[in-house]
């Protein structure tokens, strides 16, 4: 669950660069984006602490509990839109070896992007729904949801988007 825990993570990060590629893209500036994300997760599996030494199941749950006590995490980056991730399929790199994919586009408009990805295999089932809303063309807010299953474990990691178009110039940043 920990490799689909930190991918579930880091989704919500990827996505929002590309999430203006679809049929009818966001009417929104290119150039350089500065987005903010922040995620809170629910439904941590049960871990087996009974192999662990007593101070290692003392370490393990004092940062579990600072996790907890920390409450959602937030992480602001930059990235360039260009035309070609306009162009480009947002699920399109999704899949990981030994999984299946399939996508649904639920809404696509200059306003608004919704759309829902669900991927199977090695051994568990990932589900992804992204709802990104064009605000104007130098705004962008949303919301994303991904379900992690695997073993009988179900984890959510929740997710809010803010974007804002900084400069038509991107300097360095890809």
């Amino acid at each position: 669950m920990s490799k689909m825990c930190a991918t579930g993570l880091l989704f919500p990060a990827l996505f929002l660069a590309a999430a203006t590629a679809s049929a009818s893209p966001l009417d929104v500036k290119l150039g350089l984006w500065e987005s903010t994300i922040t995620s809170a997760s629910s439904g941590m599996p049960p871990i087996d602490l009974s192999r662990f030494t007593p101070e290692q199941r003392a370490r393990f749950e004092a940062a579990f509990r600072k996790q907890q006590a920390q409450g959602p995490r937030t992480h602001t980056y930059k990235s360039c839109l260009t035309r070609e991730k306009l162009a480009r399929d947002p699920f399109a790199d999704a899949a990981r070896p030994g999984e299946s994919c399939s996508t649904k586009m639920i809404s696509q408009s200059s306003t608004h992007w919704q759309g829902r990805e669900v991927c199977t295999g090695s051994g568990g089932r990932r589900e992804f729904d992204v709802d990104i809303r064009a605000r104007s063309p130098e705004r962008t807010t949303g919301t994303t949801v991904v379900t992690l299953s695997n073993r009988g474990h179900t984890m959510k990691v929740h997710g809010s988007i803010s974007g804002r178009w900084l400069s038509s110039d991107c300097g360095s940043v890809k």
